[in-house]
């Protein structure tokens, strides 16, 4: 680790949270909230684990930029972070008041003179939706030791899970050579045999530098984004430079981008069975009112098998659900099976390659219109009109 005093002051470092992307390949996990609200575990969202890492290493300025869905967001951001006793300041511009922000780089872009505004010597700019724990001291202070003008954090991801990230080649000296978004075939890692460097989403810049890039940019690319256009063209110039993930305590670095329900459901599991390799001294210090306080309510009789039930949910009595999400919104009525009902009516939820269900409002919805449809129809007398003649009776009317 470099020492300390080569590390710029936290007043000299401004953190700038992404934090307003969908998450489209989470299909009902993210239609009413933004990806970086997503819970994770019974305690934290998402984004917890990144604006840790910026209280951790101790920066003390902070900017979250939300778009999709914010409410959710907002409200968390609200109740766990904003307090008198954060040792960070964190403001939240949305792209309602600033955009709409059309790239991440275009986000940055877009906010200029709010980041100004701050005086920052350099920025460091975080994916808000990938849960991992890092120091971001270390990789400031390499990123001024060289002075690049840009330093990516990577991770190392095995050669046959490259071709789901933006991928990096790197010299010896740490140089990015080349950048390769979602490759078929990936330069090998050289200090790694078998792996990859993967990029984080997490980029050091100098900011009068990156001001004047955002700027020029922006005037001929409508959706300027860091990782399509920014960063390559640094890398072309020579002037990119990679710095690799370490893990903390001796362990595996924890990185996870949570970008599909699969690795989404495979988290959430480890959590619960408490396997997952967090770091205790490295903590999420969220407050109590900012933590996912609805419990799930699941009824007598029910079954679950491998199945991530999130806090809100209602499962009735005697259901049978295996290999799924159940949303916070999902309300599944007594005597549910998943298995038998996708057997009746296929396709009536999101299926993942990996084969978890996502059970959710939506999708309980659909279903219900599905079982309308094929409900038989009752055959019902006809109805008399008033043209109609009455039938005649047997019984005589009586006289007056």
């Amino acid at each position: 680790m470099a020492s300390a005093k080569v590390v710029p002051s936290p007043s000299e470092v401004l953190s700038i949270v992404l934090a307003g992307g969908k998450g489209s390949r989470l299909h009902d996990l993210t239609n009413e909230e933004a990806k970086p609200a997503i819970p994770i575990g019974p305690d934290f969202r998402l984004i917890d684990f990144t604006l840790a890492n910026v209280v951790n290493s101790g920066l003390r300025k902070a900017m979250v930029l939300t778009q999709h869905a914010p409410a959710t967001l907002h409200d968390h951001l609200e109740q766990a972070w904003h307090s008198d006793r954060s040792p960070c300041v964190f403001k939240v511009l949305d792209g309602a008041d600033h955009g709409p922000f059309a790239g991440t780089g275009h986000a940055v872009a877009s906010v200029v003179e709010a980041i100004d505004s701050e005086a920052p010597d350099h920025v460091v700019v975080l994916a808000g939706d990938h849960l991992y724990q890092m120091d971001y001291r270390p990789l400031i202070a390499r990123h001024r030791d060289r002075a690049a003008s840009v330093t990516v954090g990577v991770v190392h991801v095995p050669v046959a899970q490259a071709s789901e990230f933006g991928i990096l080649a790197a010299d010896a000296t740490g140089r990015i050579t080349a950048f390769i978004e979602k490759p078929r075939i990936a330069p090998p890692a050289q200090d790694r045999p078998g792996h990859a460097l993967a990029s984080m989403g997490i980029y050091v810049f100098d900011w009068k530098a990156l001001r004047t890039l955002l700027v020029e940019m922006a005037k001929t690319i409508a959706d300027l984004d860091f990782g399509k256009h920014i960063v390559p063209r640094l890398v072309k110039a020579g002037e990119a430079y990679a710095y690799a993930l370490p893990g903390r305590a001796g362990a595996e670095p924890l990185w996870q981008d949570l970008g599909t329900l699969d690795a989404y459901h495979a988290v959430q599991m480890q959590i619960a069975a408490g396997s997952l390799a967090f770091d205790p001294e490295w903590p999420a210090p969220v407050s109590r009112g900012g933590r996912n306080d609805a419990s799930a309510a699941v009824g007598t009789g029910t079954l679950l098998r491998n199945v991530v039930v999130l806090p809100g949910a209602r499962i009735g009595q005697w259901v049978t659900i295996s290999d799924a999400i159940v949303t916070a919104d999902a309300i599944v009525p007594d005597g549910f099976d998943l298995d038998a009902s996708l057997a009746q009516y296929a396709g009536w939820c999101t299926a993942s390659s990996g084969g978890i269900r996502l059970v959710s409002a939506r999708a309980l919805a659909h279903l219900a219109v599905l079982q309308r449809r094929s409900a038989p129809v009752r055959e019902l007398p006809p109805t008399r009109t008033a043209l109609q003649a009455p039938a005649p009776q047997n019984s005589p009317v009586p006289a007056i």
